[in-house]
């Protein structure tokens, strides 16, 4: 072997390596350039509702317009207190969330560790139904509902919208919660059961905490839905003091001459803290939850 093909059969793999490193760092600069695309979609419309919030009216409406406002002032949200019922939306929406995403946790777990542990006839088509009625569009069964809703009296009432959106977020519960505690071996239930508890008993000290991020992701389903609805309130709700907020913050599109678009934008940065705060919540929840899971099931 002579020293020139030598020297060449130390080079190739170098060549090869730093061939693969050109090729891996291309890659992450493309995987930068997209992520970083993605949330400048996602993230600048709400970066300008958020500064829009804080820009006096006269410069709301400027041409052209400013990125950072040129006055900072929380008139918008002062106003929002002052002029408008957001406090009761608010309140109201707080209400609604929390009684759906309750009730639909409750009725949808033991609904799910039913059609999970036992055993009846029809059970593989009702768990095909529930999916299928879940993806019904709402417009399709809000006016049944409304007349239900009529004939029991609860027409302009929270309550209605708390069982509204429960009946429509059921199913979806019902589904995904099933899988989870499929994944759960009754064995562990059983080992429970010898060693003296009930079948609650069971249930709740071993297959709950093991279906935990199951039960989280599903009642951030539910919260999310409630929280946004729109359909169900604008059909059951007539009065002004049971408005929710996407339909009391909806009416006010189009009236300038009552309620202005930095009180809407303001109205709107209030009603998205909520919904992140809560996901900052349970996503803790939900790792402690996984580690927690694993932890026993060892």
């Amino acid at each position: 072997m002579t020293a020139a093909s030598f020297s060449r059969g130390r080079e190739e793999p170098r060549r090869h390596r730093e061939m693969a490193d050109v090729h891996h760092l291309a890659s992450r600069i493309m995987l930068y350039l997209l992520a970083f695309t993605a949330v400048a979609v996602i993230g600048f419309p709400l970066f300008w509702m958020v500064i829009c919030s804080f820009k006096p009216g006269s410069e709301l409406y400027a041409t052209p317009p400013t990125v950072l406002p040129q006055a900072w002032t929380l008139q918008n949200y002062r106003d929002l207190f002052v002029q408008t019922d957001f406090p009761d939306y608010f309140v109201n929406s707080l209400i609604v969330a929390f009684g759906a995403t309750s009730l639909s946790l409750v009725i949808g777990g033991l609904g799910a560790y039913s059609l999970s542990r036992f055993r009846f006839f029809g059970i593989a088509a009702f768990s095909s139904a529930t999916l299928v009625f879940y993806m019904l569009p709402e417009v399709l069964i809000v006016l049944p509902l409304y007349i239900y809703v009529v004939e029991l009296g609860l027409a302009d009432t929270l309550i209605s919208l708390i069982i509204a959106n429960t009946a429509f977020t059921l199913p979806l519960t019902l589904w995904f919660m099933r899988s989870y505690f499929n994944a759960i071996p009754a064995s562990l239930e059983e080992s429970a059961m010898i060693d003296g508890c009930t079948r609650f008993q069971a249930m709740r000290r071993v297959t709950l905490p093991l279906a935990l991020p199951g039960i989280v992701s599903v009642g951030v389903f539910s919260f999310n839905h409630a929280w946004n609805e729109f359909l169900f309130a604008l059909v059951f709700i007539s009065s002004e003091q049971n408005k929710t907020l996407p339909l009391g913050l909806a009416t006010w599109i189009g009236q300038d001459n009552l309620y202005s678009w930095g009180m809407l934008l303001a109205g709107a940065v209030l009603v998205t803290i909520p919904v992140v705060l809560f996901y900052l919540f349970v996503q803790r929840k939900l790792v402690v939850g996984l580690t927690e899971g694993a932890n026993k099931g060892d």
